[in-house]
């Protein structure tokens, strides 16, 4: 199975989890972590609302006509 490519956010969110493993107070770094959370799923709702723009169609380039060869 192949892997996704990871994000910046998601290398993001990993570094911030470690750092939260290793800190001593947790609540800083897990605001930083629910703010992050929060505008990663804003950003998810804005980019699914969005439509993607149809593309005109385009019509066929009529063939060029060929000229009678001259004797």
């Amino acid at each position: 199975m192949a892997k996704r490519k990871q994000e910046v956010v998601d290398d993001l969110l990993d570094a911030l989890l470690w750092m939260r493993r290793k800190a001593k107070r947790h609540e800083p770094v897990d605001d930083l972590i629910d703010a992050l959370m929060g505008m990663r799923k804003k950003a998810k709702k804005k980019l699914a609302a969005r439509k993607p723009k149809p593309k005109p169609k385009r019509k066929p380039k009529p063939s060029p006509k060929r000229k009678p060869a001259r004797r």
